[in-house]
């Protein structure tokens, strides 16, 4: 596929994928989903957001929305290449695949197509011992990974609370890197995903906005090597770069 030229300075290349993934329900896999895919379009990426969960949150998120975004469609896992293939012929830049709890072949092929496997958990006892399961499947798939915390208690002072640091270094103990930037608890998610839409469209000035944002040039960065990452932006908003 022929490259195209990317506004930021760099280069699109071949379509990149990206699998949002973890056994556990209730982890928060379709907001990370969600606010991804919108934050990637806002920055001028062509997006299809792939929802392989047959309850359809993220296609029924994309079914309310009034305003352009991110080509949204509802596929079984085994229709993900296909859906890579179609993607490259028609030029998208990146293909978010909102995965299926609790179903380990889904969870695999979604991992075994991705260019980057981001596993979402809640910084809680359950979650947390929960997740090695996830772990332990992708890991043998050698694909990048990398954890994204979700559902985090809002800071104190700027610094994530004690308990966020412990959950923190026990996912580094999994081998698997930490994303810098977190997501925190804030009605806003709920309340922007009950109409289609993200907080970086509904308050883009809010916490929740920036820490979207600043997670996305993250991902980013890792998908393609000349983006910049969040670090590298002096964002004042800035999370703890030792937090998820």
């Amino acid at each position: 596929m022929p490259f195209r030229n990317d506004p930021a300075g760099g280069r699109f290349g071949a379509t990149k994928t990206i699998a949002v993934v973890a056994l556990k329900g209730g982890t928060g896999k379709t907001t990370i989903a969600v606010n991804m895919s919108v934050s990637a379009f806002l920055a001028g990426r062509k997006v299809i957001l792939a929802d392989t969960d047959p309850q359809g949150s993220s296609y029924a998120w994309s079914r309310a929305r009034t305003n352009a975004g991110p080509r949204t469609i509802a596929i079984p896992s085994s229709a993900i290449f296909p859906t890579k293939c179609f993607a490259e012929t028609s030029n998208a830049d990146l293909i978010i695949i909102d995965s299926r709890a609790s179903v380990k072949f889904d969870t695999v092929e979604a991992v075994r197509q991705c260019d980057l496997a981001i596993i979402v958990t809640r910084p809680t006892v359950i979650d947390l011992r929960a997740i090695r399961e996830t772990v332990d499947l992708v890991k043998p798939l050698g694909k990048p990974a990398m954890f994204v915390m979700n559902q985090s208690p809002s800071q104190r002072a700027g610094m994530n609370t004690g308990f966020v640091l412990e959950a923190i270094q026990l996912l580094i103990s999994y081998g698997v890197m930490v994303a810098p930037v977190g997501i925190h608890s804030r009605r806003i998610y709920q309340t922007a995903f009950s109409v289609g839409q993200t907080p970086i469209e509904q308050e883009p000035d809010s916490a929740a906005a920036l820490e979207t944002n600043n997670l996305w040039h993250e991902i980013e960065h890792k998908l393609w090597s000349f983006a910049k990452p969040c670090s590298d932006l002096m964002a004042p908003s800035r999370l703890n770069t030792t937090a998820a």
